[in-house]
This record gives structure tokens, C-alpha cells and sequence, in this order.
């Protein structure tokens, strides 16, 4: 690759759930910054609103849970862009009851989209990262690594605590492919079809710095991760929390 290629050379971001919430954050301010952007979701209905945001061709449809189908987007982004430089994975469902209310289904839902989806998504752009040295970010939920006994939400804290074993795996793993993975644990960050229970004025007051994170800085915190100011970055769980959870 020539140095003129180096310079003007766009890259390219698979923002799984980037159709709503956080990964839509990180979308946008990827999109405004250069990056050839491409996002996921499950309703076809959206494919519209989206692009006109994104860029025709930009909006992938299909359920990350099956295997087959989170091969087939990322064929589909590799084949329209001839390359893939990050995955910033912020696909997972959130579910809050009473551990001893909490069917089985429940936290089979719960790996199934918080766990599952990463290991089809990894599974299909592994070669794909290693051939750019790309990286990863996956999403967490603050107090992850020190969570005390809860008996609410255990389903969801559950498949996140799998979901950091897994990214740390996968860091060590490729790290000697030039490839980073990392986590992003957030606190609160309200946003339209955020959970009700993280939206409670009473429950924000408790955050030691005194209000949620905004969408930008989590989002600035995805676009650090994947870019090369953070390449010394390895395996890390960073909390965008204001002090939740310490």
C-alpha cells in the first residue's frame, strides 16, 4: 500500500445494534468523523431511517443469535468495502426481576443475545480483523468485575460476566494478529428505548458524580478503543459509569 493509500484509506466499522442506543452514538460520531460505517438490526423497517443517516447500503438485516446469519452480514460488509477494520458490538437484551421469578428462558435469552451473538460475530470477522490488525469492543455494565450478591438482574450480569471472560480470551488470543479487544462497562446512559428502571430521576441522584453519562462519551469512549492513540490497550474493562457501582 502506497503512503497516499495509508492517508486517504477509509476504515471500516461493523456497529452490531446500530440501530438504536449506544450503538447508534457510536455510528453517528464514527459516520461524522471519515469512517465507512455499517450497522445491524433486526426490523427491516428501520433499513430506511438509517440509511438516509448512514449511506445507502449501510443498514444489514438479520438476527445475530443465528450463526448463519451474523456470517452473511459480515460477508456483506466485507464484500462492499474489501475490508473490515473494527466490530463494536453493543447488541444485548437487559432484563431486571427477582432472581427467584426469573424463569430459565430468561437467562437462556440473556447468553443467547449478550454472549452468543459476540462468539457469531468474532467467529465470522476473525480473519477479516486479523488481516487489518482491527479491533473489537464489546459492551459490559459497570461493577461487573466486583459485582456483590444481587438478586435482581442476575440473568443479565450473568451473560456480561461471560461476555468479559470471552473478550479476554479473545484478546490474548489476538493479540500477536495485531488485533485489540476490549470492554466498555457503562453506568446509566439515557437514550430512547432505554430500559424504564435505569431512567428513575431517584435512582440517577445515587451516581457520585451526580447525573448518567451522556451518549457522546460513551461513544467517544468506542471510537478511543478502536483507534490507534489506545494501541497499547489490551483486555480492558473501562467503566463510563460517574462512579456507579465503586
Amino acid at each position: 500500500m502506497s503512503e497516499l493509500e495509508t492517508v486517504t484509506r477509509q476504515r471500516v466499522a461493523l456497529i452490531t445494534g446500530g440501530n438504536q442506543g449506544i450503538g447508534m452514538g457510536v455510528a453517528r460520531l464514527l459516520h461524522s468523523e471519515g469512517w465507512r460505517v455499517h450497522v445491524t438490526t433486526r426490523q427491516e423497517s428501520k433499513r430506511a431511517a438509517l440509511e438516509e443517516t448512514l449511506g445507502a447500503g449501510s443498514v444489514h438485516v438479520g438476527d445475530l443469535t443465528d450463526r448463519g446469519d451474523a456470517a452473511r452480514i459480515v460477508g456483506e460488509v466485507v464484500a462492499a468495502e474489501g475490508q473490515l477494520d473494527a466490530v463494536v458490538h453493543s447488541v444485548g437484551p437487559y432484563q431486571t426481576s427477582v432472581l427467584s421469578e426469573t424463569a430459565p428462558d430468561v437467562f437462556e435469552t440473556m447468553f443467547q443475545g449478550n454472549l452468543m451473538t459476540a462468539v457469531h460475530v468474532v467467529d465470522a470477522a476473525r480473519e477479516h480483523l486479523r488481516a487489518s490488525a482491527g479491533a473489537y469492543v464489546f459492551f459490559g455494565c459497570s461493577g461487573l468485575e466486583r459485582w456483590r450478591a444481587r438478586t435482581v438482574t442476575t440473568a443479565y450480569i450473568s451473560a456480561k460476566a461471560a461476555l468479559l471472560v470471552f473478550m479476554r480470551g479473545l484478546a490474548l488470543e489476538e493479540a500477536p494478529h495485531g488485533v485489540r479487544a476490549n470492554m466498555i462497562s457503562p453506568g446509566f446512559v439515557p437514550h430512547d428505548g432505554a430500559a424504564p428502571d435505569t431512567l428513575s430521576p431517584e435512582l440517577q441522584a445515587k451516581i457520585p458524580q451526580g447525573r448518567p453519562a451522556k451518549m457522546e462519551e460513551v461513544a467517544a469512549t468506542a471510537r478511543w478503543l478502536i483507534s490507534e492513540e489506545s494501541g497499547h490497550m489490551l483486555g480492558q474493562n473501562l467503566e463510563v459509569s460517574g462512579g456507579w457501582m465503586l
